[in-house]
């Protein structure tokens, strides 16, 4: 049993890909006890995942309630906000009930979709109103799968509430959306921050199924009677708005100092630079990059490219070798193989082309394999091919002129633990990193923001100058640069080109059935 002071203590929950995490803080970040749980994922086809909205509730309150369980005093926990993924939501219908279970945020049976809203709006002019280059991942596509596949949950559906919101709706029975979840819909006008109920009017989707916007960190309400004695959470713990992971992360991690940008490695990776106000190029969206707002204290713009397979790449190779080796095994021994994997490449595109080469769907793959390959040269030449991606997006976002000057690069997520992959993408970037040593930084951020709202802290400049922690600085490996850049320009710079064709040929050939429900 954990016992300290009187000091209050902040929830930060974080609804992940895979897992809720619960994570206790004190208003100094210091950690104080941790919990997660799993949802069941359901995969019905290739391609697909959903969970069901009842079973991720259900997780969050398990990893509360051992959270709880783990404090002397619950009723210093002052404070709860919710950080989640960004294209996942509950449909919800008039008596509070989800009316269809939650697509994934990487599932893709949405391409007919976005092939239609590409044809009736237009990539060009979703980008100039949202700021989102046409995936199919995003939010606006999901709701019209329902609508044409299963028309008997659109119909009932009256709320439409993202994945944080659902949460923090549950914990006090309050429906809002932040802006930087909004900000993943299609439905969000990046321009004037306010819904694009045009567009949704024109495509057909209900305007009052969105919620009140609402900045991070704006107080809700208290935890409800029944939440409460379910979890032990004191009647006084306030919920506030939390948001999108990569963004909630970001704001902790330094994203808000000009010039630093942040690289959230989980996974999924992302690499955002915050801006004073979005750009209109409408080239940004053609290349794959995407903009968005998460607002706190003021509005927060963001310029952002997405690696959707990073730490997923890694996951499916634990699968494929069925857990054989660890963490701590591979890293060892992939340091003995020098830069360029003796000659295998990995592509790290598993499901959607990342910038500037976006695709609505994609797929890895290795190539120069021989007889003398082995698991452990394969996981080198994924960490590599990981890092090389990410060396394109940023070339990428070097060559906007309205973009600022990247003056620091820092790292967090869970894949920063890594130290082979940090030195790995230190050396081919050429530059130093900064890796934040925050115990789960997007529960942090999502604790920050719960404390915002419930008056623990007047502002977020005075939250984040009250954290502890330690940053540790990453340099290349001298002898690594060369080699990597000239892999990188002989070979991996074309890769994508050269292997696209054949890929189109094969996703046409294998692709997963785009209607069967």
């Amino acid at each position: 049993m954990i016992s300290q002071a009187n000091t209050p203590l902040l929830m930060g929950i974080d609804a992940g890909t895979s897992r809720v995490r619960v994570l206790l803080f004190e208003v100094d970040g210091t950690l104080v006890a941790e919990a997660s749980d799993e949802p069941p994922v359901k995969r019905p086809r290739t391609g697909w995942a959903s969970t069901k909205a009842e079973d991720l509730w259900e997780s969050c309150l398990k990893a509360i309630r051992s959270v709880v369980a783990m404090v002397k005093k619950p009723d210093r926990i002052r404070s709860v906000a919710v950080a989640s993924v960004g294209e996942s939501a509950v449909p919800i219908n008039a008596e509070g009930d989800a009316v269809y279970p939650m697509i994934a945020w990487y599932d893709c049976r949405t391409r007919p979709q976005a092939r239609w809203l590409k044809k009736h709006i237009g990539e060009e002019r979703l980008f100039r109103i949202t700021g989102l280059n046409l995936y199919p991942i995003f939010g606006l596509c999901k709701q019209l799968w329902i609508r044409e596949n299963a028309p008997e949950a659109f119909s009932k559906t009256v709320r439409w509430l993202n994945t944080a919101d659902f949460l923090a709706w549950k914990l006090c029975g309050v429906p809002a959306t932040d802006y930087s979840l909004a900000s993943r819909t299609f439905a969000l006008n990046i321009q004037n921050l306010e819904y694009a109920n045009e567009l949704l009017e024109e495509v057909g989707i209900p305007c009052n199924w969105y919620q009140t916007l609402v900045p991070s960190g704006t107080f809700l309400g208290n935890v409800l009677p029944e939440t409460s004695k379910i979890t032990g959470l004191s009647l006084d713990c306030k919920v506030s708005s939390g948001g999108h992971d990569h963004l909630v992360g970001a704001l902790i991690a330094g994203a808000t100092n000009q010039g630093t940008l942040i690289n959230s490695m989980g996974t999924a990776e992302a690499v955002t630079l915050f801006m004073d106000k979005p750009i209109d190029d409408k080239a940004i969206g053609a290349q794959g990059y995407v903009q968005g707002v998460i607002v706190v204290d003021r509005p927060y713009y963001y310029y952002l490219g997405g690696l959707f397979t990073s730490g997923g790449a890694v996951q499916w190779f634990h699968r494929l070798t069925e857990q054989r080796y660890s963490h701590e095994e591979l890293i060892k021994d992939a340091w003995k193989i020098s830069p360029g994997a003796n000659g295998v490449l990995f592509l790290p595109q598993m499901r959607i082309g990342s910038p500037p080469n976006p695709a609505e769907m994609s797929r890895g793959a290795f190539i120069g394999l021989g007889t003398d390959t082995d698991h452990t040269v394969l996981y080198r030449s994924m960490l590599e091919g990981m890092a090389f991606d990410v060396k394109m997006i940023l070339e990428g976002i070097n060559q906007l002129k309205k973009v600022p000057e990247i003056k620091n690069i820092h790292c967090f997520g869970g894949e920063s633990r890594n130290d082979l992959l940090m030195k790995i993408k230190a050396s081919v970037l050429n530059r130093a990193l900064t890796k934040m040593d925050m115990p789960e930084t997007v529960s942090l951020g999502a604790a920050i923001l719960g404390g915002i709202g419930a008056g623990i802290f007047t502002n977020l400049q005075e939250a984040i100058n009250g954290l502890r922690f330690n940053t540790y600085e990453i340099l290349p490996q001298s002898e690594w640069v060369e080699p990597y850049q000239k892999f990188y320009d002989d070979v991996y710079s074309d890769a994508w080109k050269q292997i696209r064709p054949l890929q189109e040929k094969l996703l046409k050939g294998f692709s997963p059935n785009d209607n069967d429900s």
